[in-house]
């Protein structure tokens, strides 16, 4: 074999046994003092989200980089099979990841998150949209996790859950500003102007907090994706 492809492998397979530890870490969490679901389920969504960090050190030169979809793609066929085919309301990844042990709830929000992971990795490898749109998924975990904790002016909309502007603020907005720094750092590119970072975290605020509910994933992913080229019209570089 091919020393990228020999790289690429190694890349994947750290990539998964990474991912396997978030999966370990949230049924623990989910068993222990920590038994609320939205810990557990959030907590697995920032390493999924995070995942990114292992772009940059597969090999573009070989077909085989499309290794680092391997993730997202067996997660995504791990949560049809747990929520459409298993239906087991008592097995562990099933309560850790459902906010109301429903088997059916992993093909809402985590399924429809799985499936915009392997998008990005395979069309927006290594670019800024695919950093932002993590740092925002990365921000819509972080929100729940505050709001639970030190949420106290909740508010909400047509469609949506009840929210806090806390989870909203704290969470959403300044971790998707975190965020962004972070994955871009790591992934070795350009860092954006600040002013653009405010204004991708703003959009994906506004998206998460009026998102209707279970779909707040998909809904910041796809109104932040719209608003890249508009954005950097209003605020180029």
């Amino acid at each position: 074999m091919s020393v990228p492809l020999h790289n690429n492998i190694y890349a994947a397979v750290a990539m998964a046994l990474y991912y396997k530890v978030a999966i370990e870490l949230s049924c623990s969490m989910r068993q222990t003092r920590w038994k609320q679901s939205i810990v557990s389920r959030n907590v697995q969504q920032l390493f999924f989200s995070s995942i990114l960090i292992f772009w940059p050190y597969f090999d573009v030169s070989d077909w085989s980089w499309k290794l680092a979809a391997l993730v997202p793609m067996a997660v995504f066929c791990r949560l049809i099979y747990k929520g459409a085919f298993l239906r087991d309301p008592n097995d562990l990844e099933v309560q850790a990841l459902s906010l109301s042990s429903s088997p059916t709830e992993l093909l809402l929000g985590p399924l429809l998150l799985a499936g915009v992971f392997t998008w990005l990795t395979l069309y927006q490898f290594m670019s800024e949209e695919a950093a932002i749109i993590a740092a925002a998924s990365f921000g819509d975990a972080l929100a729940p996790l505050i709001g639970s904790r030190w949420g106290r002016h909740l508010y909400s909309v047509p469609f949506s859950k009840l929210k806090t502007m806390e989870g909203s603020v704290v969470g959403v907005f300044l971790g998707t500003v975190a965020g962004c720094y972070f994955y871009m750092y790591m992934m070795g590119i350009m860092l954006l102007p600040l002013r653009m970072i405010l204004a991708y975290a703003g959009i994906a605020a506004v998206a998460e907090g009026t998102a209707p509910s279970n779909l707040d994933n998909i809904v910041t992913c796809l109104v932040l994706h719209f608003s890249m080229e508009r954005v950097q019209q209003l605020l180029p570089p």
